[in-house]
C-alpha cells in the first residue's frame, strides 16, 4: 500500500453528524461531481458499521472533474462524525474543503 502525498490529504476532523449530507453535497460541488440519493444511501447505510475509536472507516469516491475520496467514521455515543479526504488535487479545492469542514463543525444546519 502506498502512502498518500500529504499535500493531497485533508486531515481527519469531526463535524456535527446532521451536517454530513450537506458536507458531501458541498464537496461534490467543489469537485464537479453529481452527488445524488444513491451516493447518500451508500454513505448513510455504511456509517453505522464504522467506528472512529476502532479505526473502522467507510470510503466513498467522488469521481468528478477533480476526484477526491471521502472517508467517514461514526463516533458512537456522540453527535459528531469524523471525516477526512484523500487525493485532493489542488490547493483551491483543499481550501474549500477545509472551510466547509470548519463551518459544518461550528454550526448545525437546520
Amino acid at each position: 500500500m502506498t502512502t498518500p502525498d500529504p499535500d493531497s490529504v485533508v486531515e481527519e476532523r469531526w463535524i456535527i453528524d446532521t451536517n454530513l449530507r450537506p458536507l458531501c453535497e458541498s464537496v461534490a460541488e467543489f469537485v464537479g461531481y453529481e452527488f445524488d440519493d444513491s451516493d447518500w444511501q451508500a454513505i448513510d447505510t455504511a456509517l453505522p458499521t464504522t467506528d472512529v475509536e476502532r479505526s473502522v472507516w467507510y470510503d466513498h469516491p467522488f469521481s468528478g472533474q477533480a476526484p477526491v475520496t471521502l472517508e467517514v467514521a461514526a463516533d458512537p455515543g456522540s453527535s459528531v462524525v469524523f471525516v477526512r479526504f484523500f487525493d485532493v488535487s489542488d490547493d483551491r479545492t483543499k481550501a474549500q474543503i477545509e472551510a466547509a469542514l470548519h463551518i459544518f463543525a461550528s454550526w448545525e444546519l437546520a
